[in-house]
């Protein structure tokens, strides 16, 4: 892969086991048309969970679960036909079984929390607990790999609470609303587990953080009871990539702009498969389950937002933090 930049997620940690850890969590990012394929292949080898090196009791704990569905009822009815019907269909398919590679999420909880007992069960620790859900990047193609365990410690111990991590499916077999339905599923389990919105924070990153705020006007559009407050980083919210920091920050930022006349561009990738012109995919890209910065901004929690000067995405995150 040609102009392949590495760069450290979270340089200058303090605590010596964790930032060994730190050491080998690297974001990798091209700039030419087959970062993608690239993506993949290191995803691939990097879901050895043995390969990846134990996590000292001194820095905390963390663990995979696998979950189910719990709706007992289909609870999507939303004004969107083509989105409902897939939604829909997901439902479907998870109710009888047949859902391809099916439900996870991941628990991680910093040591220096200082909670006592199964800091990994999945059910509140007291009434009063909060807990951050992650929501995490990977350009729609990957959203967990062993090695991000780091990363989600370093949440836990920076925001002083254990954090719940929904494994969602991203990638060329899984289009969109696959990945948002999962992290609604992982939303409702976890309201079924005992918790109540309240005590659930949301915090996404990258495309992580257009499906947090997807899964927030989900939310609205079903009468479905909100969380306590919502954390964006660098969130990637108009899929239709036309503010001028795009152009502007081109040089600049790691995330390549390829037009989404490209059969490789993200949002591309994301959608998935569709016979629509490129007129009308751009249209299409507008709806707010794709692009939440056209959503409606009235039902949204408290939010705060992270961008960096030099980001491509960095005039949109502007623009949402003004409507906000």
């Amino acid at each position: 892969m040609e102009n392949l930049i590495r760069v450290d997620v979270l340089p200058g940690v303090g605590d010596t086991e964790m930032a060994e850890g730190e050491n080998e969590l690297v974001i990798h990012l091209g700039h030419t048309l087959d970062y993608v394929a690239e993506a993949h292949k290191m995803a691939k080898t990097s879901m050895d969970e043995h390969q990846q090196p134990e996590i000292p009791e001194t820095v905390g704990q963390y663990r995979i679960l696998g979950h189910e569905m719990v709706s007992s009822e289909m609870p999507y009815n939303i004004d969107d036909a083509d989105t409902q019907s897939k939604l829909g269909e997901l439902y479907r398919l998870d109710k009888s079984g047949e859902l391809k590679h099916g439900h996870s999420m991941v628990i991680a909880c910093s040591a220096d929390i200082g909670l006592d007992g199964d800091v990994l069960v999945d059910s509140p620790l007291s009434a009063s607990e909060q807990i951050v859900m992650f929501i995490n990047g990977g350009g729609f193609i990957i959203s967990d790999t062993p090695e991000l365990k780091w990363l989600y410690l370093r949440i836990s111990k920076e925001l002083g609470r254990r954090v719940f991590v929904p494994r969602y499916n991203a990638g060329f077999e899984h289009p969109f609303p696959r990945a948002l339905y999962d992290i609604h599923v992982a939303y409702l389990y976890l309201l079924d587990c005992g918790f109540r919105p309240e005590q659930i924070i949301v915090y996404g990153l990258s495309v992580g953080g257009n499906l947090a705020l997807s899964c927030l006007l989900l939310l609205d559009m079903l009468k479905e009871p909100t969380v306590a407050g919502c954390i964006l980083m660098s969130p990637y919210l108009d899929l239709t990539m036309s503010s001028d920091s795009w152009n502007r920050n081109k040089d600049k930022c790691v995330l390549p702009r390829v037009p989404n006349t490209n059969a490789h561009s993200l949002p591309r990738l994301y959608y998935g498969p569709t016979d629509m012109s490129d007129v009308e995919f751009e249209k299409r890209l507008l709806y707010p389950l794709l692009s939440p910065l056209f959503g409606n901004i009235k039902c949204l929690p408290r939010i705060q937002v992270h961008v960096g000067e030099h980001e491509v995405l960095l005039d949109e995150a502007v623009e949402f933090v003004k409507l906000v």
